[in-house]
C-alpha cells in the first residue's frame, strides 16, 4: 500500500528485478485480480508487472471525488514516482484502457508500448452503457468468469462484498459525474493523431466496444487489432489468448 494524492493505493509487484516494466490497469467493476490470476504472472517470467488497485476499487481507498480521466492519470503518474519508473509500457483493460490512452495523448514520455483491451468509446451510444451506472448482471458475469479460470469460487460473502462497494461508487461518490466529463477523449484523439505509441488493440468477437475497436484503429497509425473469442470480461474468459497476443507484441 502507498500514499498518493492523498489516498492509500493497492499496489502488487512481480519481478522487480526484469528491465521492462509493464503497468496493468483493470476497468470500472474490476480489481487487480482481474489481471492477477490471469495475465500478469506469465508476463512477470521476463517483465517487471505492476497492477494496482483503481481509487474505490479492491483494497485501494474510496474517495468522494476524482475519478475522472486526468485524476486517475495523475494517480498513476505518482504510482510511477514513488516506484522509480521512468517508463512503462501501459495495459489497460476497458475504461483502464482509457487511462492508458489518456496517458499517451498528455504525458507520452512516461509510455511505451500500448495494450488496450476492450476499451469503450465514452461518447459512443453502443458502448457507453458499459459505464453508466451500476451494472449487476455484468459484475455476475465477470465473477462467474474469473471462478473459471482460476478454478476459485468466492463465497457469497465476498460477492456481496464486491458488489456493495461498486454500488457505493456509482452512489455516493462522483464517478458517474466524473465519466461524463470525458467524453471528448476519442475526439481529442482524431483531431491531430496524438497517439503516436505502437499500440495493440485486443477485443472480443462479442464486444460491444466494436465502434470503438474501429476508431482506435483507423487513428492510431502504429496499431494492430485482433479479435478473441468471448465477450467484455475476455480477460477472465480467454486469458491465453490475451498472454499468447500480449508477449508476441512485447
Amino acid at each position: 500500500m502507498i500514499r498518493i494524492n492523498n489516498n492509500d493505493f493497492n499496489i502488487l509487484e512481480l519481478n522487480k528485478s526484469a528491465t521492462e516494466t509493464v503497468v496493468m490497469i483493470h476497468g470500472i467493476f474490476t480489481n487487480l485480480s482481474v489481471f492477477y490470476f490471469s495475465v500478469a504472472h506469465e508476463l512477470a517470467k521476463k517483465y517487471h508487472v505492476v497492477l494496482y488497485d483503481l481509487k474505490g476499487h479492491g483494497l485501494s481507498e474510496t474517495a468522494c471525488s476524482g475519478y475522472d480521466l486526468q485524476s486517475a492519470s495523475k494517480d498513476l503518474l505518482g504510482i510511477l514516482y514513488e516506484l522509480h519508473i521512468r517508463k512503462a509500457h501501459l495495459t489497460g483493460y476497458s475504461y483502464g484502457g482509457l487511462i492508458a490512452l489518456y496517458m499517451a495523448v498528455y504525458y507520452p514520455e512516461t509510455v511505451d508500448k500500448l495494450i488496450i483491451i476492450e476499451t469503450p468509446n465514452l461518447n459512443d451510444g453502443q458502448s457507453r452503457p458499459l459505464l453508466e451506472g451500476y451494472n449487476k448482471l455484468f459484475l455476475d458475469r465477470y465473477l462467474a468468469g474469473l471462478s473459471v479460470s482460476t478454478h476459485m469460487i468466492p463465497s457469497q460473502r465476498k460477492i456481496d462484498k464486491i458488489h456493495r462497494q461498486v454500488q457505493y461508487l456509482f452512489e455516493h461518490t462522483t464517478l458517474k459525474e466524473d465519466l461524463r466529463r470525458d467524453l471528448d477523449l476519442f475526439d481529442k484523439i482524431a483531431e491531430n493523431n496524438p497517439v503516436t505509441n505502437e499500440t495493440l488493440l485486443l477485443y472480443a468477437t462479442q464486444t460491444e466496444c466494436a465502434n470503438a475497436a474501429a476508431f482506435l484503429h483507423q487513428h492510431i497509425k502504429k496499431s494492430s487489432l485482433y479479435y478473441g473469442k468471448g465477450d467484455h470480461s475476455i480477460p477472465v474468459q480467454n486469458p491465453e489468448w490475451l498472454v499468447d497476443k500480449i508477449i508476441k507484441f512485447l
